[in-house]
């Protein structure tokens, strides 16, 4: 009879034991949900007062002061004194062009001024005589003392004086033009770096032609950077210069660096694909952040990518400050 009531108690337990283990997968699946659905509303709440204080935009990038040194003039570069890596100082000569064509030119020019000076001294010497001639010839004509003819020849030729006066100080005007133009473009075969700075890019080498306008080498100022964000149109109205920024750089994950915004640039730039010319797109605003914080060591060059969140003047600021956003 033990035996046979054991059975059903034996029984119940093990059917509360399989109850308990039913319900062990609903109560942690439901603590996952409701720590999950807490883990979303404090993101979402994190989120809306990121976007609430802060302006973002990742279309930003390192900018700064560069400088392409190029030739005004054709010519074949003879010498390059600076290679990609290296500093340089404002003034320094990093490029000369051959001059041996513009010195035979410079000769032959100054021989010609000497030319046109000396010819210019005989037209003198030539005038001043005329001049002479006829004052004389004028003096006995009102007199009486010479006849018409005499005067009018006199005149003539002062009028013929005077006209290879003016022919020879042109030609010396001209002579020294020509020399000029020379000597500016003897000054043109050395190109000295404007700034400051370290050698970006070496584009073109000794022996090279070097064309008009043409990129031989770029300079860059490393101590001279800021960064410009192209913010949507939509979100610039909320950006005052003087704006706190946080700024993010990709080649330097594990730090934040800070700046201000500086200036806020007057015109929009067009979106890069227009599908026609009434169609409404969203326009980007440039924005200028100077970088404020030290860079302690981190080498920032132009083009380097950025993300950037501007602090805005919405509520909730202290608040916004304390959680880091």
């Amino acid at each position: 009879m033990s035996s046979n009531s054991e059975r059903p108690r034996a029984g119940a337990a093990a059917a509360a034991a399989e109850k308990k283990v039913r319900k062990g997968p609903r109560v942690l699946g439901r603590i996952v949900l409701v720590v999950a659905v807490v883990a979303g509303l404090c993101y979402g709440a994190l989120w809306w007062l990121d976007s609430l204080a802060y302006v973002s935009t990742d279309d930003a990038a390192i900018d700064g002061r560069q400088v392409k040194l190029s030739s005004k003039m054709l010519g074949r570069i003879s010498e390059l004194k600076a290679a990609e890596g290296d500093k340089v100082k404002a003034g320094q000569t990093l490029v000369t062009l051959e001059d041996t064509d513009l010195k035979a030119q410079e000769t032959q020019a100054v021989a010609s001024l000497a030319y046109a000076r000396q010819n210019l001294e005989v037209a003198k010497i030539g005038l001043d005589k005329s001049q002479e001639d006829y004052d004389r010839t004028a003096k006995l004509y009102s007199g009486d003392a010479t006849t018409k003819e005499d005067y009018e020849h006199a005149q003539r030729a002062l009028d013929t004086a005077k006209a290879q006066f003016s022919l020879a100080q042109a030609s010396v005007d001209t002579a020294q033009a020509q020399l000029g133009v020379i000597e500016a473009q003897l000054l043109n075969v050395r190109i000295d770096s404007p700034i400051d700075g370290t050698v970006d890019k070496v584009t073109l080498n000794a022996g090279d032609l070097a064309q008009p306008g043409q990129t031989i080498l770029s300079v860059n100022n490393l101590d001279s950077i800021w960064i410009t964000a192209n913010y949507e149109e939509t979100k610039v109205g909320r950006i005052r210069p003087g704006a706190r920024v946080l700024v993010s750089v990709d080649a330097y994950p594990d730090r934040a660096f800070e700046g201000k915004v500086e200036l806020i640039h007057a015109g929009a730039q067009p979106s890069a694909f227009q599908v026609g010319d009434f169609t409404k797109t969203t326009q980007r605003v440039p924005v200028k952040i100077d970088l404020s914080s030290p860079l302690d060591g981190a080498t920032l060059v132009p083009g380097m990518s950025v993300e950037v969140k501007v602090r805005t003047d919405a509520v909730l600021p202290a608040f916004a400050e304390k959680i880091h956003l």
